[in-house]
């Protein structure tokens, strides 16, 4: 069965999550530090699922902020009717490289704070671009990647950095090259990726171990309830006031 085969996959990645638990348990603590200290948790992701995953969560921390990065639309209409891409346009990758450093530098992020980058491969410009600009600003930068994966992938930054080396601490989701898990016969590619599943999992064991040490300093985070409850919307936001208040 293909659900066992993928099954067994997971399993596998989270014997090598286990693993890393005394890793989490030292960045939990870095991050509480900084967070103590006035700073913010933010997260980017280049992947699949952690973009809504972290934020606005039942059982979730109302101190994780995500990065907002909207790409412009350089000539689209004009591309989609077959016209010419209008004149002057930069090149992509500098186009990307501009992007991630605005994007950065608009969110706040300083020398206080902690930013999590997700990327499944790493060799992203954009994702790059944007660790390395949290990192010229003092912040505490994380890559989520598949490092087996994006050893086998030739960077597309111009310093010639995957995500892996342009970040301070990297977590390894453990991916299988290519993402996909599970090879079937009478198929030329495998199939169920397992990227979005085992980035959940590290971000959220993760997590845990921030509000762990903050518990253990006598710090109570805040922490949403779920929404649907009769009162759930009513809790939010006074989750979200306790949070602008206390910064925790």
């Amino acid at each position: 069965m293909l659900a066992q085969q993928y099954l067994d996959a997971i399993q596998r990645i989270l014997g090598e999550v286990r693993g890393d638990l005394p890793q989490l348990a030292v960045l939990g603590g870095q991050i509480a530090d900084r967070v103590l200290d006035g700073g913010v948790w933010y997260v980017y992701d280049n992947g699949h699922l952690l973009t809504s995953e972290l934020f606005n969560r039942a059982g979730g921390l109302a101190l994780l902020a995500p990065i907002q990065l909207t790409r412009p639309r350089f000539g689209s209409d004009a591309v989609r009717r077959g016209g010419a891409p209008a004149a002057g346009r930069v090149d992509p990758v500098e186009e990307d490289l501009l992007l991630a450093r605005l994007a950065v530098q608009h969110a706040g992020v300083s020398s206080r704070d902690v930013v999590l980058f997700g990327s499944v491969s790493g060799r992203s410009p954009l994702v790059v671009e944007m660790a390395r600009e949290a990192a010229r600003q003092g912040a505490l930068t994380i890559g989520l990647t598949a490092r087996a994966y994006a050893a086998t992938l030739p960077p597309a930054h111009p310093s010639g950095q995957r995500l892996d080396e342009a970040v301070a601490v990297v977590l390894d989701t453990h991916t299988a090259v290519g993402d996909a898990e599970v090879s079937v016969p009478g198929l030329a590619e495998k199939v169920l990726p397992s990227s979005g599943v085992s980035a959940a999992l590290m971000a959220w064991c993760l997590v845990g171990e921030v509000v762990e040490h903050l518990l253990a300093r006598g710090i109570e985070p805040t922490v949403f309830r779920s929404i649907n409850y009769p009162d759930g919307p009513e809790r939010y936001r006074a989750a979200v006031a306790r949070y602008r208040e206390e910064g925790i």
